[in-house]
């Protein structure tokens, strides 16, 4: 079930499957050379993470991007973003630091690399290990949601749909820059920094989608503006 969890959610991050596209899972299980019973358990799963509606009659249909659901996803990302950065200050062990080094580490270099893919994927994995090192499953759940949709949100916006955006390095650099003085916050014990990074961190994506918003991609839309404190 890991391997088709793997492929498909994949699939949907890079828009192989379309937002709204229905997903006949035996076409699905011959694509991927599966049986159809971990295709059918992955795609509960995604269901699970918000990734794939599964309907009254257990068809599957990949989940929708829709602009209302784009602007509680951010209300969302901010609350659950300043919660993860507090219960990190307080939870966070020398061993927990070592491997968030490490994943930063890793989205840095992909930036290096200018895979949207990459990077959107590593960056996402990066926040859900925050969010498990704050050890909260409630917190780990709704981060898995969050970032799954964001995920697919980054890819798109990072230019995994062919667009170019000169702006892009800049904003790549800034990240990198809040993912390091998230970790020296974390470093410090300062729970107040840690917040204040990572809700600045969330407006700095939630810009970056409001850009690719009116770039007309998709139609314009005002995205709430969200308090920081």
């Amino acid at each position: 079930m890991d391997q088709a969890y793997a492929e498909i959610r994949g699939r949907i991050i890079n828009l192989a499957l379309r937002p709204g596209q229905r997903i006949d899972d035996i076409s699905l299980s011959a694509k991927l050379d599966m049986s159809r019973t971990p295709v059918r358990e992955a795609l509960f799963q995604l269901s699970s993470d918000g990734l794939v509606d599964v309907g009254p009659r257990g068809g599957f249909t990949v989940a929708g991007l829709e602009l209302l659901d784009i602007r509680e996803l951010f209300e969302a990302h901010l609350v659950l973003a300043r919660a993860v950065a507090r219960l990190l200050v307080s939870r966070v062990t020398e061993s927990d630091l070592d491997q968030l080094r490490s994943f930063t580490e890793a989205v840095d270099r992909a930036t290096v690399e200018g895979d949207p893919a990459r990077i959107s994927q590593t960056n996402a994995e990066l926040h859900l290990l925050e969010a498990r090192l704050a050890r909260n499953g409630y917190l780990e759940f709704l981060a898995t949601r969050i970032h799954s949709q964001g995920q697919r949100l980054a890819y798109l916006s990072f230019g995994g749909d062919g667009m170019t955006d000169p702006n892009l390095a800049t904003h790549y650099r800034t990240a990198c820059m809040d993912h390091a003085e998230s970790l020296l916050a974390l470093e410090d014990r300062d729970a107040d920094r840690a917040e204040a990074v990572a809700a600045r961190h969330v407006q700095l994506f939630r810009g970056r989608i409001s850009t690719y918003l009116d770039a007309g991609v998709l139609e314009k839309v005002s995205l709430p503006e969200l308090p920081i404190a």
